[in-house]
Order: C-alpha cells, then structure tokens, then sequence
C-alpha cells in the first residue's frame, strides 16, 4: 500500500481508525502502517491528544491564536494612525500666528486607533515606514517624530495629487527635512527684516492710497523671501536670465523688492499726477497702463557674473501672459552663447 497517496484529507478518518487501533496494539496494523505511525507519532499524538488548558481556561493553542490576533489589530492599528498622520496632520499644525487651536482631527488621537504610549513602545519602529523610522527605537518615538513633521509649524497636504510617484516624492521631501535646513539666529533676522519690509508697504499702501486697488500680497508674505533666495540660487548656478509671469496678487510689492522698482514711482502711479502727459510718463520710465499690469527688469551684477530679470507684463487677459513669457525665454535662449 502507498501510504503518501492513501493517507491523505479525504480518508483522514480511516487514519484516525487505524492509528486507534495501532495503539491498542501495534501489530492489528500491517508492517508498513506500523512504521509510517511510529515515524509520525509526535505530530499525531500532539494533533490528537488535547492540550492541557490554561489557567484561564483557554488551551494554549486558542490562547497564541488570540496573541497573534491582537498583535496583529495592535500593528494595524499603529500603520493607521500613520496614515492619519500623514492625511490629516496639517489640520493640527501650529500655523496661525495668534496662537489660536487648530482644528485637529480625531482620528490623529492614540486612542481612536486602540493604542496607548505603553503599547507604542513595545513595537518596532519599521511600522511607521519612512525615513523618520530608521533613527528611532520604537514606534512610539517614530510617531512623534512624524508628528512633529506633519503637525508642527508646516502643514503638508499631498494627498489630493492624483499621481503616485508625486505623493510618494512629497512624502519623502517633507519626512527628511531636505528643503527644511536649520538656521541661525543671523538668518532669522535677516527674514524677520524682509518680512518686515513686505509688510510695511502693504500698510502703508492701504493708509496712503485707502480705496484704491492694490492686490495685496498679505497672506502670501513669505513669496518675496522666496523669490531672494531662488534668484540667489540662479545667480551662484550661473543662470543668465529668469523671466516671470505673475497674476495681481502681490505683484506691486515684487516689483518693489524683488525687481527693485522705486518707492517714488509706484507711489507716482497710485496718485496718477502725470495723467495725459505722455512726455512726463517717459521721464518716469512708464506708460499709461494700470500699475498691477505693468512689468520691470533689473540687472543683478557681481565680478563677470551677470543676472537678468524680467517680470512681463500682464495682458488684460492674465493667462495670456504664459505665450508671452515662453516668447521671452526662447529668444533669450537664442542669445546665449
């Protein structure tokens, strides 16, 4: 007889009968039954005879399946709550200045995932994923490391992007802190100055000029520091000319510290003192349309570096003006060596 093609699920209880009988007495059974149950006779007695229960009456076998399953809910629980983290943190992030309590989202709670600090501790950090996990000893210190990544003084909402690969480079953009460099004290002050500078024009704008158009930049202030630092980058890579396009929104006070406008002029074209005189709009270096639509360039310098910029501008119709910058840039391409 084949015992691997005769001893298999459908006649199981034909096995149970002859290993029964095999222990009553071992030699009821052929020869050859008799070695195949005296080489399985581990694994079937354990299979057949019931393990002692526990002392909650639970049989060890029950008692490691409920282990496994609540280590399980306890990991997902734990891979959730990154999630969350990751979708709803910049609803708990610190961004207003007043100091006011962000709305936050329940699910960023330890408790609406069925966790709690001490459990947190006992896991690894690899269920956070990321690269804040590899520098930490546990999922709890990962958690709060992402926490402060995503609900700290940066809000990060990726999750709209339909296309993966762009969610997946956010993701790791903000959670390694690459354009999120330390700064100094000296830094600092140079920022707080700029600011300072943005936002002393826009009062000033709307005490001088109360009532008049102006489109202004105020929660949008970090755009000027912004652009310093992107032209600072252009004129150390060697870059000859950046041109831009720009809708109203802060655009008078760009042209004022970026492209280094005068104070006089725009203040000039607010207060329209030359209105008809086309002579007197030359001596100024502009023409007569609306002060949010007009362009500017300025010329950066240093050794045998040089850096041209140029703000078009603007059409009647704004989105016109993205043809136009292309124009520009291709025949400034063609001028370069």
């Amino acid at each position: 007889m084949d015992l691997n093609r005769e001893f298999h699920g459908p006649n199981a209880g034909y096995v149970l009968e002859l290993y029964e009988r095999y222990r009553q007495d071992p030699n009821s059974v052929d020869a050859a039954t008799r070695a195949q149950f005296a080489r399985w006779q581990p694994p079937l007695e354990s299979a057949i005879t019931p393990a002692p229960p526990s002392s909650n009456g639970q049989t060890p076998a029950v008692a490691q399946t409920l282990a496994a399953a609540t280590a399980s809910q306890t990991a997902l629980g734990a891979v959730r709550l990154a999630a969350a983290i990751r979708k709803y943190g910049h609803l708990a992030a610190q961004i207003d200045p007043l100091g006011s309590e962000p709305p936050g989202d329940p699910l960023l709670s330890l408790a609406a995932h069925g966790l709690d600090e001490a459990t947190l501790r006992e896991l690894p950090a690899s269920v956070v994923e990321g690269p804040l996990s590899a520098g930490a000893a546990n999922a709890y210190e990962a958690f709060v490391a992402l926490k402060e990544v995503y609900c700290g003084s940066i809000g990060y909402d990726y999750g709209h992007l339909s296309l993966p690969e762009e969610r997946v480079w956010l993701r790791h953009v903000a959670e390694t802190g690459r354009y999120h460099p330390a700064t100094d004290n000296a830094s600092r002050l140079r920022l707080l100055r700029r600011l300072t500078q943005v936002e002393g024009f826009e009062k000033f704008l709307h005490r001088a000029f109360l009532g008049k158009t102006r489109f202004s930049i105020e929660g949008l202030d970090m755009m000027v520091p912004m652009l310093d630092l992107i032209l600072a980058d252009a004129f150390e890579g060697g870059i000859k000319t950046i041109v831009m396009g720009m809708a109203h929104r802060g655009r008078l006070n760009v042209l004022a510290h970026v492209l280094q406008k005068p104070y006089a002029q725009i203040m000039a074209e607010f207060k329209d003192p030359v209105l008809g005189n086309r002579s007197a709009r030359q001596e100024l270096g502009w023409m007569g349309d609306v002060k949010y639509h007009e362009g500017a360039r300025r010329d950066l310098a240093e050794g045998e570096a040089q850096l041209r910029v140029i703000m078009a501008p603007n059409p009647s119709h704004l989105e016109h003006v993205n043809p136009v910058v292309e124009g520009m840039v291709r025949a400034a391409d063609s001028l370069v060596d």
